[in-house]
């Protein structure tokens, strides 16, 4: 139930936002993206725990290594794809802002789990990874979209945004776990960060219908192609750096699922919070999300079976 609540939520939401605009609509017009954005951090930072790992030299190569691939090769891979299918510049931005963000708040993590694989790593990874990606995130997101077309961002108003939208909450649902000397956490707190992500989607959707208009059957087909291979191109580049590190088979899987993946979460609150029209570019990162969940659930479903035999 927990892995399908995000999901079936999502269809719900893009199925709502296109036909029950008013409450999207509604949201958009009066902050509530940016709120559900501040709550979705501030229950991740909570939902966070006490889990050691060995900080050695090897620790911080796989780091760094890990951060090199989703920070900055990423947005040049998802870039090269644009140009590649010659997506219109509305696709060609969803795509980049897709490909520059950090990995998943939680579907890595889980997927790795269900993998059998390291997950406390996946967790290092993921946190790290995305604290790091608020710095580098307005930085690569401003070189790839002037290398697509004519777009300018303003990074350092991107940045304050994210610091106060994404690192702010975060620091202080830890601080909140931290001062509540609490081992663990409801499991119900993972419902309330996924129905924020589904209303956020909704909201978005619901302000970008017109956009729907504009697209055919073989844009979505193109779309899906594009994202595919940029996770696709993702997942093998990782397997390969992790058979060059000698990685333990559990590690290996930690680093392949939460470095291939990207976060919906910060893709909306990046496209809530620029200032050019952005059009179909949420489609295009609705299309990544629920690629990379399926690809990755039947890679990790293969796995599991794989180790049990």
């Amino acid at each position: 139930m927990k892995q399908l609540f995000l999901p079936l939520g999502l269809i719900l939401a893009v199925i709502s936002g296109l036909f029950l605009p008013a409450g999207g609509n509604f949201l958009a017009e009066n902050s509530g993206l940016k709120i559900l954005v501040f709550i979705i951090f501030l229950v991740s930072g909570y939902q966070t725990g006490q889990k050691g790992l060995s900080l050695d030299r090897k620790l911080f190569s796989l780091f760094l290594t890990a951060a090199i691939i989703s920070l900055f090769l990423a947005p040049f891979l998802g870039l090269l794809v644009s140009k590649l299918f010659n997506f219109p510049l509305h696709l060609a931005t969803g795509l980049i802002i897709i490909s520059t963000v950090p990995p998943t708040i939680s579907s890595g993590v889980v997927i790795t789990e269900v993998s059998k694989g390291n997950a406390v790593l996946a967790l290092f990874l993921t946190i790290s990874l995305n604290l790091l990606g608020i710095i580098t995130m307005p930085f690569m997101l401003d070189l790839c979209l002037k290398a697509a077309g004519p777009i300018d961002i303003d990074q350092n108003a991107l940045f304050v945004k994210m610091l106060f939208f994404v690192l702010l909450p975060f620091v202080l649902g830890k601080l909140g776990r931290n001062l509540s000397e609490k081992t663990s956490v409801s499991p119900y707190w993972s419902y309330v960060n996924s129905s924020c992500v589904a209303l956020v989607v909704y909201s978005s959707m619901a302000s970008s219908r017109d956009a729907f208009s504009g697209l055919v059957l073989m844009d979505y087909a193109l779309i899906l192609a594009g994202v595919s291979l940029v996770h696709l191109l993702l997942l093998a580049i990782n397997a390969q750096v992790g058979k060059t590190l000698q990685l333990s088979a559990a590690d290996n899987q930690a680093l392949v699922f939460v470095t291939s993946q990207k976060t919906l979460a910060i893709a909306l609150a990046v496209l809530a919070n620029v200032q050019f029209n952005t059009g179909s570019a949420i489609i295009v990162c609705l299309m990544f999300h629920f690629s990379q969940l399926f690809m990755d659930s039947f890679l990790a479903s293969y796995q599991l079976r794989k180790a049990d035999s």
